[in-house]
């Protein structure tokens, strides 16, 4: 009789950690409300919506106007866009998706941590600054590196 109580308190105390480990919350889950934002854009800007440009010395007291550039236009779509790189007469042309969270998107550069180089990333839900491309010059060389992934999955809950 005794070992079978001990049996029992031995299962519930192992039924009862293994409760407290499966709680676990997540932090970084957003819940989105059904689609609301258009795929195509009516007019999209020309104008740069984010700029980054920094001068590169060029050894003849800025004769040839180099600079290290990169200029984020809108496209037709929605979440779509062109990125323009200078790098001295170097130019280059990208284009990039943001994830649709069901907001209008808000794309940014930051300074990178190295020189020439920066960070096009986009703002959340909450408005925080996500990473998401690093764009630098290495050994004279464009360097256009995915940095960080996103991810949006849609769930839909059955009617009753």
């Amino acid at each position: 009789m005794r070992a079978f109580i001990y049996l029992l308190g031995f299962f519930f105390v192992i039924s009862c950690h293994n409760q407290s480990q499966n709680a676990v919350v997540k932090t970084d889950t957003v819940v989105i409300k059904p689609d609301t934002i258009s795929e195509n854009r009516m007019n999209p800007s020309t104008k740069p919506v984010a700029s980054y440009a920094v001068p590169v010395d060029d050894g003849v007291g800025n004769a040839n106007n180099w600079k290290f550039a990169v200029n984020v236009y809108e496209t037709s779509k929605t979440f779509e866009y062109k990125v323009h790189i200078q790098y001295k007469e170097i130019r280059s042309t990208e284009v990039i998706q943001i994830p649709d969270f069901n907001i209008l998107p808000v794309v940014s550069i930051e300074k990178g941590k190295i020189p020439m180089s920066c960070i096009i990333g986009f703002n959340d839900a909450k408005g925080n600054f996500k990473s998401y491309i690093e764009v630098s010059v290495s050994n004279n060389q464009l360097k256009f590196k995915k940095i960080n992934n996103y991810k949006v999955r849609k769930y839909s809950a059955p009617v009753n």
